[in-house]
């Protein structure tokens, strides 16, 4: 503690005690809200880095509603939503789960598998050297198979290309904000 607070409690000895019990109890309920979202992080991780970016500005957002402080409170508790379901529709996963419907109606459940390598001068099987075969049951021609290949990597770069969008976002949104939250 900073040496001028000594000499105010010498005079109220109380108010150290209060203070020493206040830091106690926010410690503890701090233990008690973070517990869950610590234990389930794992350090090789992404999805760790983001539920702790969410708990805290959804414990940040809550405190902000509870005793608004300042006049653009209700702007930043906005955007701090906005970043939370940024987090969440990352976590979710969920991206390319309309595409890939669409996929899966058009060319049916898609199958994969390895097959092991050939080689056509000994007629022998290679162990070393294998192929994964992606097939679809409504795929009977070699152009509908590359077609349906071609649809599947453009849902999934389309996939990609959201999650890395909402990212961008989010951390454009913390980059301008984070000082005054």
């Amino acid at each position: 503690m900073p040496e001028y607070r000594w000499s105010y409690y010498l005079t109220a000895p109380w108010e150290l005690v209060d203070e020493w019990y206040r830091a106690i109890k926010f410690g503890i309920r701090n233990l008690i809200q973070w517990f869950p979202v610590i234990w389930q992080d794992r350090h090789y991780t992404s999805s760790g880095l983001f539920s702790v970016m969410h708990r805290k500005l959804s414990l940040m957002r809550n405190e902000l509603q509870r005793n608004p402080y300042y006049v653009g409170a209700k702007r930043d508790q906005h955007l701090m939503r906005v970043c939370e379901v940024l987090i969440e529709r990352y976590l979710a996963e969920a991206y390319g789960a309309p595409c890939h419907e669409r996929h899966r109606q058009k060319w049916g459940e898609s199958r994969s598998f390895f097959e092991p390598g050939y080689d056509n001068e000994t007629g022998e099987f290679t162990p070393d050297f294998c192929r994964w075969i992606t097939d679809w049951p409504n795929t009977h021609t070699p152009e509908q198979r590359e077609q349906a290949t071609e649809e599947m990597l453009a849902c999934l770069k389309h996939e990609q290309m959201l999650a890395e969008q909402d990212i961008a976002y989010l951390f454009k949104l913390l980059g301008r904000h984070y000082r005054r939250w």
